[in-house]
């Protein structure tokens, strides 16, 4: 880094330190551009991409086609409200529909909201089938957000600890667990309006759920009456090597969440809601402001044309094996990596050490790779990696690796 540089970095951590709430435990970067697969500091060093914004830039960077529509609809509007009806709004929800399941869209600004309105359609449902107090289920170490509906159903305890009492009437099954699956629908009986999950646990490890507990899950909410939610925050957008992880599933949620690639790192979020269910959540009863205003609309429908119109899809199955192959040899070249799991492009792997000092060192290489559940590092490139940056990158990773002590 040079001095000119550091002076430049000093400047906005200087700055950040003094007017933002220290609530991130930042590395000591600042990415000023990006191109692609790659993203660049002041200093214009190059870094390979294995995060992509924390699974949010999976077109990657500088996409020119999604530029170009949101600079067309930046000359017309940007914000008019949900009063009035939207042009942007309702070819975002037909290709949404279109390509996931039959029924009706909710948007908003972030996965925390949509996981929020999933919440409201619960229990909302809940209440319709005249239950007094409706239970939610949710999965051990999974993630759904940060406000407080969203937190209650998170099964990270740190996440959750230190903020009181939080949303009742919401418990916890243990992911892959069918006998503790089972024992729950069957302690709430009745009064079980839905149950939330992740089809990939992210935060909590990358830990893909089985085809037999989904099924079991499945199984379970039809008996029960009650909604089967999937959140495909992370996992959409075709991060799985599918439009929707549910796909590999061979099945359909009553509901599922969207939002991170949504809109290629724009702010935008959905629920998504099977037709059976279009109408528990009635007029007025839920909102939002700024949820899928024009510029937000316009950038996750040019998402999706990309998507569908070229062969990225199938190019992330064969990234997606390359990484894996790759990833499994070095379990062996460096003794250091314990398991190696995922789906796709969202691969975790889990190290007998912790994972954060790997990341420090692999960023200080030029790799921006991953650290959570402590011991794990997670790989979510942009979707658009190219065979030669896999390489390169699983090459930084690999030295980091036999380096260590």
């Amino acid at each position: 880094m040079s001095s000119e540089t550091k002076t430049k970095f000093e400047s906005i951590k200087n700055l950040s330190d003094k007017y933002l709430l220290n609530t991130y435990n930042r590395y000591p970067i600042a990415f000023e551009y990006g191109v692609g697969e790659m993203i660049f500091d002041q200093d214009n060093k190059g870094y390979i991409d294995f995060l992509a914004g924390i699974a949010v830039s999976n077109l990657g960077h500088g996409e020119a086609d999604l530029i170009e529509a949101m600079r067309n609809q930046m000359d017309k509007i940007l914000h008019s409200s949900n009063l009035y009806y939207s042009e942007e709004q309702a070819k975002l929800a037909e290709v949404i529909i279109e390509n996931s399941i039959p029924g009706k869209v909710f948007l908003c600004n972030s996965g925390t909201e949509a996981n929020e309105a999933a919440f409201k359609l619960m229990r909302r449902h809940g209440v319709n089938q005249n239950i007094d107090n409706p239970v939610i289920l949710a999965l051990q170490s999974s993630f759904h957000g940060r406000t407080l509906s969203a937190m209650s159903m998170t099964g990270n305890e740190s996440v959750r600890n230190g903020f009181g009492e939080l949303a009742a009437d919401i418990h916890f099954v243990e992911a892959n667990n069918e006998d503790s699956l089972i024992q729950a629908f069957e302690q709430y009986g009745g009064s079980v309006a839905g149950i939330i999950m992740e089809l990939i646990i992210g935060e909590g490890g990358v830990i893909p759920l089985t085809q037999s507990f989904v099924n079991l899950a499945r199984k379970l909410t039809e008996e029960t009456n009650s909604l089967l939610i999937f959140d495909e925050i992370q996992t959409g957008m075709g991060r799985t090597g599918k439009m929707f992880c549910f796909e590999h599933y061979g099945m359909y949620p009553d509901a599922f969440t969207l939002a991170k690639a949504l809109g290629s790192g724009f702010p935008i979020g959905a629920l998504v809601v099977s037709k059976e269910y279009e109408s528990v959540l009635e007029r007025g009863m839920h909102g939002s402001t700024f949820g899928g205003n024009h510029l937000a609309c316009v950038a996750a429908y040019e998402t999706f044309k990309i998507l569908l119109s070229r062969n990225i899809l199938d190019h992330v199955s064969t990234i997606s094996e390359q990484m894996f192959l790759r990833l499994k040899q070095m379990m062996e070249s460096t003794g250091k990596i314990k398991e190696v799991r995922g789906r796709g492009l969202h691969i975790g792997v889990e190290l007998y050490t912790e994972s954060r000092p790997v990341v420090e060192e692999c960023l200080k290489r030029g790799l921006v790779v991953n650290s959570t559940a402590g011991k794990v590092i997670r790989i979510i490139p942009p979707l658009i990696l190219s065979i030669e940056k896999t390489s390169e990158g699983l090459d930084i990773l690999e030295s980091v690796l036999k380096e260590m002590k």
